[in-house]
């Protein structure tokens, strides 16, 4: 209505600058006002009808946005097998499905369109079973639709329930869900529809959900987008996204005929309804926007606290290392110290075994020395005695007590001047080989001090 008045006073304004063009000169200030207030007009019902045309057109699903029109010629709407609406009289239901593939699986997806007889589209929906994301690429979906509608979202939780998975429902625009009454939840249950309009849930089965006692809501407000997915730990679930208009076709009756009633209490009852639903409307923003601050919190907390491990790790890795270095340290020590102990017990071993046998040496030579010394002197002795006897057997005229005292007296004269040198050159001579012995029994024992001290260093 109020783009038509502004066309309206635009066609008035332009009529009027065409009469008061042909005043002549005299109304060219008038004129050129009256211009600039047609233009600003013009602008201004182009502006509010881009707005009006845009505005439905923001929600989407693959393409397919509200308010805009079918071509019933196209090909891809002869995909669809189209029927009467049952549930909404002058619209027309069409579904079509199709089974894809990605790296993580197969999967099936549905597409649900809702249109009235000229083409236009009021609802638009797609379903794939099973959907392949974890909470996180769940929150993650969330964000990028957000930043595609330019809204943020309000965000509902699923109840927890062991053993089952978890989900998250987040609507933009002026979508509101109502929660179903018990009757419909029982009919749903037994599997039949309870023709309350469009429903959504967290997990994709409106049966299972009816069963379990999990929340099933019916879509109504306005214009607006819906996003409902599953998840369990594998990464599997559901994935459900709607655009629709609900203000653009009649509902079903939300709830049986009363009985009739009074003025009084049919005017109460109208005043009060609008109050109830806004203040409704209200209690589920605001427990949406809790339910998202909470998520948030949570995803912080994890963040937090997995940031607080991955911290911790290093310390842990030190106080690890430091234990092995020490305890290394301490068995590199034992094993000097065994080592070091090992080769002293050798050398005190070897220390003994080279006195042992040095006095056996010494013994040994310094006994052949005294043989050897007797056994030349007594050869000397010896053959002294048969050069003498000789020499009296050889002079027959001499008188043999004096050759007898003459003998002894120069036997004791002789003895120790022609026996002296004799004797000394062989005491020399085995003194020297003495010696010899002495120094190489001394070089093995030096060699083998030698060697300790160059392994006790090499420790």
């Amino acid at each position: 209505m109020g783009t038509d008045r502004i066309l309206r006073n635009s066609l008035d304004l332009v009529s009027e600058v065409v009469v008061f063009a042909n005043h002549g000169r005299n109304n060219r200030g008038r004129v050129g006002a009256v211009v600039m207030r047609t233009g600003i007009a013009f602008l201004a019902s182009i502006v509010l009808s881009a707005n009006a045309t845009a505005a439905p057109t923001q929600y989407a699903v693959d393409g397919l946005a509200i308010g805009t029109k079918l071509s019933f010629d196209s090909g891809s709407y002869r995909e669809y097998k189209c029927s009467p609406s049952e549930q909404f009289e002058g619209l027309s239901w069409c579904q079509k499905t199709r089974t894809d593939k990605e790296r993580r699986g197969s999967y099936t997806v549905s597409y649900s369109i809702l249109h009235s007889r000229e083409g236009n589209i009021l609802y638009v929906n797609r379903a794939q079973e099973p959907a392949f994301f974890k909470r996180t690429e769940a929150q993650d979906d969330i964000q990028r639709y957000s930043r595609s509608i330019g809204e943020s979202p309000r965000v509902m939780k699923m109840p927890h329930r062991s053993g089952m998975a978890d989900g998250l429902i987040a609507i933009w625009g002026k979508i509101t869900l109502a929660q179903l009454d018990e009757e419909s939840i029982k009919l749903l249950a037994d599997g039949k529809s309870p023709k309350k309009g469009l429903l959504i849930d967290f997990v994709g089965d409106f049966v299972r959900s009816a069963k379990e006692g999990l929340p099933i809501y019916r879509i109504d407000g306005g214009p607006g987008f819906v996003w409902g997915a599953s998840f369990d730990r594998k990464g599997r679930g559901t994935l459900r996204m709607a655009a629709v208009d609900v203000s653009g076709f009649v509902s079903p009756p939300r709830e049986e005929q009363a009985p009739p009633q009074s003025s009084v209490d049919r005017t109460e009852t109208n005043n009060t309804q609008p109050e109830l639903g806004q203040t409704i409307e209200k209690l589920q923003t605001e427990i949406a926007i809790a339910t998202t601050k909470i998520a948030e919190f949570e995803k912080a907390k994890g963040t937090s606290e997995a940031a607080r491990i991955e911290a911790a790790k290093p310390s842990v890795d030190v106080e690890t290392a430091k234990r092995e270095i020490a305890q290394t340290i301490v068995t590199e020590k034992a094993n000097l110290e065994a080592t070091i102990a090992r080769l002293a017990a050798d050398r005190v071993a070897a220390n003994a075994e080279s006195s042992r046998w040095e006095s056996a040496l010494y013994g040994a030579f310094g006994g052949l020395l005294v043989v050897l010394t007797a056994f030349t002197v007594g050869f000397l002795i010896n053959r002294r005695k048969e050069s003498i006897s000789k020499d009296q057997i050889c002079e027959p005229g001499t008188n043999p007590i004096d050759g007898s005292g003459q003998a002894q007296h120069s036997e004791a004269e002789i003895i120790p001047h022609t026996l002296s040198p004799e004797i000394a050159t062989a005491e020399a001579a085995l003194q020297r080989e003495l010696e010899k012995q002495v120094a190489a029994i001394n070089a093995t024992q030096d060699g083998a001090d030698g060697q300790d001290k160059t392994q006790l260093a090499s420790i």
